[in-house]
């Protein structure tokens, strides 16, 4: 082979190299902007339906995302009855990652939406790729609500709230749990006439049953909790305090009001994409 023949090879090939180097980088930067895929979960009381506009501002973006109600409220609401539990929320979850044949998904959790996805967690772990809390609570085993409750604010506050679920739940001699009011928990003022006429009661069992947990959960490293820093008594400034500096936690916090999918739609969907 002639000198300059091999010159020449020489160059074609660091120049072949040097695109596949491009294209490689290229490759992993266009793998970081992949769709990601969301189920995300609402919190008492509500449905799929106050994740409205979070869905659309994600979709928009190439996202996929699921908002799944949970048996007898929002538009299940007919399905309503004091026999539901958290396992049947859990199971709801559960059913709708399978049945779409889901993996690497981004879960959230709103408020009690946390005590379910803690629960969807341990038994599809393989399936998921992050866990968000939404100013949700983050249980341990054998942990129910109440008893979330009880941990994460004083005796008084908790009691109240745990007394007014029960007594809610006996005066309507259904064991169901009439929707607190939006304005409580200081949803912005021009949406809380939609929030309290799509609210609907829920069954008080639902805030009583244990999840049980077998610790599979473990094995996902990515887990965020979004703390909303405008209103109390809150009991989620308690669970962004116990998880902030542990190992695969990540806190961050949003100006506003309980309902954060509500309050700051845009914003959440932003958080969302760039947490995960």
């Amino acid at each position: 082979m002639h000198r300059r023949q091999f010159i020449g090879n020489a160059v074609t090939g660091i120049a072949a190299a040097g695109s596949v180097l491009v294209s490689s980088e290229g490759a992993t930067s266009a793998e970081a902007r992949l769709p990601l895929t969301f189920v995300l979960v609402h919190g008492a009381w509500h449905g799929g339906w106050c994740y409205r506009d979070v869905a659309a501002e994600l979709r928009a973006k190439g996202h996929t995302v699921f908002t799944p109600t949970l048996t007898g409220l929002g538009e299940r609401s007919h399905l309503n009855g004091q026999n539901i539990t958290l396992e049947t929320h859990i199971r709801d979850v559960c059913g709708v990652i399978e049945a779409e044949e889901l993996s690497n998904v981004v879960l959230c959790g709103h408020s009690y939406g946390g005590m379910v996805i803690t629960g969807v967690a341990d038994r599809m772990s393989s399936r998921i790729r992050t866990m968000v809390y939404l100013d949700a609570f983050v249980p341990e085993h054998e942990q129910s609500l109440n008893k979330c409750l009880e941990l994460a604010l004083s005796p008084g506050n908790s009691k109240a709230f745990i007394e007014g679920f029960r007594g809610s739940a006996i005066k309507s001699n259904s064991g169901l749990m009439a929707p607190q009011p939006a304005e409580g928990f200081k949803v912005v003022a021009d949406k809380r006439a939609w929030v309290d006429r799509r609210c609907v009661s829920q069954a008080l069992a639902t805030f009583e049953t244990p999840v049980l947990l077998t610790g599979a959960a473990s094995s996902i490293k990515e887990r965020v909790f979004i703390l909303a820093e405008g209103w109390d008594p809150s009991p989620f400034r308690y669970y962004a305090a116990k998880v902030a500096g542990l190992p695969d936690w990540r806190v961050t916090k949003m100006p506003c009001g309980h309902d954060l999918m509500v309050d700051m739609p845009l914003e959440l969907a932003r958080e969302l994409v760039n947490l995960s």
